[in-house]
């Protein structure tokens, strides 16, 4: 066929509506804050040969599981075989999955007895099992003690739903009913999708949606390579550090060499710590979506996310390495060490690309998990939440006070908490002084108070203690994070990868770290200092130490 250039924006536009309805399908019909309130999710289209035709944004860590999950997937079952109204479900990061909370739910598009292509959901559940409510504990040693671990089953078989499989899972659940309510979200989405796929059919045949499917691949991966394509050719390296692996204190390197020729890009992470003991590991998929996030973020964000984005970009990482581990190793934190990747890719490419790349961020997901039995009730709950923190500054702006600097998600407010489980939020606020000075400042990090109204069990998952965010051009260091649990007059510090108890009354203190600043805090205007003390952002004393300020 011949490429229509108007149909084609109308048929790749439409493709990404289908993602995005699917989405809020899954948000509008999910029971746990995480995903109704928080977006903790994504959908994607695929065609039949597997490839990536659409993805939504709503969870932008999710961006290298998609690429591999169906093709692992598949290797478990005949595409042949497959039938209307089969689903498939998978959490399995050594599948090509991210971590046991994320539950993948993969349908096939069937248009006459004919396989068009998939769609896929994939959606973070507050609980999945394992030795710590929440399912992100600070101090496991292998996957076994994270949760559930599902491999790729058929939990619908032509639209009957296999009961005994999904009893099984639930029965390693905390909270089975809301499990139960987000997976049958997870079904409603992509039972959407397939039928606005068929409307497209119908609208424009079989084939030659397929082709524009393809077209929309080949479309990105043309934007996504003119893109490379301006970026300083060479050899580029940056390093960061995770502060430790939750069980040693020994820190974990992570070092990224990039080697960009003509229109394509390669990212070595070869000379990166071997997978440790705790649970700071993650696979090549988890790697890939933060490379993939923090390559878009710095050329252009606007190329629709598809296999096309991927195919300019090559990825090393030997295995065995914390960035892609073997099995059994604990992943509970890989988000943390994957996360820090976008720091140590941005250190790389600050000579690639001048003036475009900020300083060191936040660097951390500030996983936050509690859960034990209502006080009121015969019944058990389990809160998960990523805390957001201080962007690095820009080359021409300060950074953004208290936001998540790559997962996309919201936060969920204090009345909703309140709600829906027994504590009380005794403060939630920007952290004042955490940023980086600068001439241009760091975003502020955040301080949250949360009291126990009843016994809890609660786990951390963070970092950004020892190794601050960075500066550039004469920028300073941002404060790091800091964890502590208030009891009566007692204080506790905590580690940035912690599981605990806690006692009804007790108050876990979270301050998150902020963003490094840009150029020479003396530098700085008068006016911004003087907005920054009337906002409460900084403190008279720390404007007159480190801005100069009379």
């Amino acid at each position: 066929m011949k490429v229509d250039p108007i149909k084609l924006e109308i048929i790749k536009n439409s493709l990404i509506g289908v993602t995005e309805e699917m989405g809020i399908a899954l948000k509008k019909s999910s029971y746990s804050p995480n995903i109704k309130t928080r977006e903790d999710h994504t959908c994607s289209i695929f065609n039949h040969k597997m490839e990536m035709v659409a993805q939504t944004a709503h969870q932008i860590g999710h961006l290298g599981a998609f690429t591999n999950i169906l093709k692992n997937t598949m290797k478990e079952h005949r595409i042949d075989e497959l039938k209307p109204g089969d689903t498939i479900v998978v959490n399995d990061p050594y599948r090509g999955g991210t971590h046991l909370p994320d539950i993948i739910m993969i349908s096939p598009v069937f248009y006459k007895n004919r396989l068009w292509g998939f769609v896929a959901n994939l959606a973070h559940h507050s609980d999945v099992g394992g030795i710590a409510p929440g399912s992100v504990p600070g101090n496991t040693t292998e996957i076994y003690q994270e949760g559930i671990r599902i491999p790729s089953i058929k939990l619908f078989k032509s639209g009957v739903l296999q009961e005994d499989l999904l009893k099984m899972i639930l029965a390693n659940v905390r909270t089975p009913e809301e499990r139960k309510g987000d997976l049958q979200a997870q079904i409603a989405a992509n039972n959407l999708a397939i039928r606005r796929i068929s409307e497209l059919i119908e609208r424009y045949g079989f084939d030659e949606l397929g082709f524009y499917a393809e077209e929309t691949i080949r479309y990105a991966e043309r934007r996504m390579r003119a893109e490379i394509e301006k970026l300083i050719e060479g050899e580029y390296t940056g390093v960061d550090y995770l502060d430790d692996d939750g069980i040693t204190d020994d820190p974990v390197r992570i070092a990224v060499t990039i080697r960009k020729q003509g229109d394509q890009i390669e990212f070595d992470l070869s000379e990166s710590s071997p997978q440790r003991k705790g649970p700071t590991n993650c696979t090549s998929s988890m790697a890939l979506s933060l490379i993939m996030y923090t390559l878009r973020c710095l050329t252009d964000p606007d190329i629709p996310q598809s296999e096309g984005c991927y195919r300019p970009v090559k990825l090393t990482i030997p295995e065995g390495k914390a960035l892609n581990c073997r099995f059994p190793a604990a992943i509970a934190g890989g988000w943390e060490i994957s996360r820090r990747l976008i720091d140590a890719v941005s250190r790389a490419l600050l000579k690639a690309m001048p003036n475009r790349v900020p300083a060191g961020s936040n660097g951390a997901m500030n996983q936050i998990t509690f859960g034990g039995k209502y006080p009121d009730r015969d019944a058990r709950f389990a809160y998960y939440e990523t805390n957001g923190g201080g962007f690095g500054a820009r080359p021409d702006k300060d950074g953004m006070d208290g936001v998540h600097s790559v997962s996309n998600t919201k936060n969920t407010p204090v009345e909703e908490l309140e709600l829906f489980y027994p504590i009380f939020i005794k403060k939630y606020a920007l952290r004042e002084d955490s940023e980086g000075p600068g001439m241009f400042r760091g975003g502020l990090g955040i301080c949250r108070e949360i009291q126990f109204l009843t016994d809890v069990t609660f786990a951390i998952m963070s970092d950004r203690q020892k190794f601050k965010p960075w500066g550039i051009d004469g920028g300073g260091e941002a404060q790091g994070s800091e964890f502590c649990l208030l009891s009566g007059s007692e204080k506790r510090t905590l580690r940035t990868k912690t599981t605990a108890m806690a006692k009804a009354g007790d108050t876990l203190v979270i301050h998150t770290a902020g963003g490094g600043g840009f150029g020479d805090p003396e530098k700085r205007p008068r006016e911004m200092i003087k907005r920054d003390l009337e906002e409460g952002k900084i403190s008279l004393e720390r404007a007159k130490e480190i801005y100069g300020w009379q």
